[in-house]
């Protein structure tokens, strides 16, 4: 099958180009004009086109494919920034591709798109959880996700065309460590918020997997696919896994999450009471951002295992070690 993979060149990107490949398919990888790719040892069943989807140029030429990946996105900037590089550049390419004539769109959203408020304390978080009803008051990265999600469902049901939306957790692997868990480092200790809960991991390689699994999968009436692995350790122990692989990691503090909703409640008290809810405030203030990073909370990959028969083969450990391994090896 011809593969269009958007995003080529991303953390993600690269895994999924390599995994589609192995898989044999032909992968028509859609890469930033910027972007080098002579080092990244792809085959030759890969065809390299460079483009920018915010803008309309000559990678329109090379829409001739049968299903289409679509992970390109602005994960950082302000809202502009994010909803040229996420919506408009999602709306390009909508309006470039020949809709009708796909076999499926597999569009990569986020985790970041669910309601973290309504579940109970060490509920499940399932693909039946409700979408975040107040974005404004989360971050613009949650905001142009959701309105880059809607928009894909919106014009593939209108145009007949099978949707299949695949949603990621924490994507960690050799170059991004989510700085083993920390939300503050002070000299040589680490802040860790709500310790104990579970943190939404997965490996770049098992996520890219389950991903290429959705191409051929028979999905029947399923649509949207969380994935996290199987092991979602604890901040704590995901902390511990780092610092014990080699990671510069400080000694913990943890702060309770207990402690850290308190100071959210406060907080939002006085900017509602003062100032009419028109503070901006750090994320680690924002009660609603609080609770989307470090409420305690589970998480469920079992309709990806079951429907796209997906299962990460990278374990934690393991995973850790790439991780911290090829950091060190960066660093030095």
């Amino acid at each position: 099958m011809r593969v269009l993979v958007t995003g080529a060149s991303g953390f993600l990107g690269k895994a999924v180009v390599r995994a589609a490949a192995a898989a044999g398919h032909r992968v028509v990888a859609l890469v930033r004009p910027t972007a080098d790719v002579s080092n990244l040892g792809w085959p030759d069943n890969v065809e390299v086109i460079k483009g920018d989807l915010r803008q309309m140029g000559a990678w329109r030429d090379h829409l001739d494919v049968d299903l289409v990946i679509h992970l390109a996105a602005a994960p950082s900037g302000d809202i502009a920034t994010q909803f040229a590089g996420t919506v408009q550049a999602t709306e390009n390419l909508l309006d470039s591709l020949p809709l009708r004539s796909l076999r499926r769109f597999i569009h990569i959203s986020s985790f970041s798109v669910y309601d973290y408020s309504i579940r109970p304390k060490h509920g499940i978080i399932d693909e039946a959880t409700a979408l975040e009803s107040q974005p404004q008051a989360r971050d613009a990265y949650t905001i142009t996700k959701m309105l880059q999600e809607s928009l894909v469902i919106d014009r593939c049901d209108d145009t007949g065309l099978e949707c299949v939306i695949i949603r990621p957790g924490a994507i960690y692997g050799p170059g991004k460590d989510w700085d083993c868990g920390t939300a503050l480092s002070f000299k040589s200790f680490d802040l860790l918020f709500g310790p104990l809960g579970a943190f939404r991991l997965t490996y770049v390689d098992n996520c890219a997997d389950a991903i290429v699994r959705a191409i051929d999968a028979d999905v029947g009436k399923a649509r949207v696919f969380n994935i996290v692995d199987d092991e979602c350790p604890s901040l704590w122990k995901y902390h511990n896994a780092c610092r014990r692989a080699g990671a510069r990691a400080g000694f913990v503090i943890p702060v309770p999450w207990l402690l850290i909703a308190a100071l959210g409640r406060m907080v939002r008290l006085v900017n509602r009471l003062a100032f009419r809810n028109r503070a901006k405030l750090p994320e680690l203030l924002e009660y609603r951002r609080q609770q989307a990073r470090w409420r305690p909370l589970r998480y469920s990959n079992a309709l990806a295992r079951n429907v796209l028969g997906w299962t990460p083969s990278v374990k934690l450990a393991e995973g850790v070690a790439r991780t911290v391994v090829k950091k060190a090896d960066s660093a030095g």
